[in-house]
């Protein structure tokens, strides 16, 4: 009886400390564009990056089992411009055989209001989207919230820092947007527009548990 005893303790042990392990998520790739061949169980992540150059915030996402789409953007960008392009990005992956569910679209800056711009042109209800300091920084976000902003749908999550002097609440184009589950939160961690521009957990986490909500 004791033998069995603690035969059944150590596998006790032993579960009690497989459960408490972490899961580790396999890294996934970064990409320029779309990939040819598309993974139809993989998490995909269109990045739209801002002023500062992405890389380590993309490879934060990579890290976290994403295959991450992004490339250096142009100097003074039109944000209707990069949403056809992340939309069109989009509508690739889905026609790959991607789920929409596994998709998200994810910009900074003037990519932030990109992103918006990709789910009023895109109207799919199953996509997240990830503005991080995108609205209100100039005539450009205006002008999608008074023309475009109603076709929005989708699940939105908006973030910033209330230090930001560029950045403001999403809540112009929001609050047009019939089809649209939105959320923002307004940070307060010091960190500024530039907070976006670099990888830090403080962000990261909150918007890893956005994409991870069912």
């Amino acid at each position: 009886m004791k033998k069995q005893g603690k035969t059944a303790g150590a596998l006790l042990l032993a579960l009690v400390a497989w459960l408490a392990t972490p899961f580790v998520v396999a890294a996934g790739q970064i990409t320029s564009d779309v990939p040819e061949k598309l993974n139809p169980q993989a998490r995909y992540l269109i990045f739209i990056q801002g002023p500062a150059p992405g890389e380590l915030v993309s490879g934060a996402f990579a890290n976290r089992g994403f295959e991450v789409v992004t490339e250096r953007r142009p100097p003074n960008p039109d944000p209707f411009d990069l949403g056809r392009r992340a939309s069109n990005q989009v509508r690739r992956l889905l026609a790959g055989g991607a789920s929409a569910q596994r998709i998200a679209v994810m910009g900074f800056d003037v990519g932030g209001t990109a992103a918006l711009v990709a789910s009023a042109l895109l109207r799919e209800p199953e996509l997240s989207y990830v503005v991080l300091a995108g609205c209100g920084l100039d005539d450009r976000y205006n002008r999608f919230a008074v023309s475009i902003a109603e076709q929005m749908a989708g699940r939105v999550l908006h973030l910033w820092e209330k230090t930001d002097t560029l950045a403001e609440s999403c809540q112009l184009a929001f609050s047009k947007a019939k089809n649209l589950d939105s959320d923002e939160k307004l940070l307060s961690n010091g960190g500024g527009h530039e907070m976006f521009g670099e990888v830090d957990a403080f962000w990261i986490d909150l918007v890893m548990a956005f994409l991870d909500r069912k």
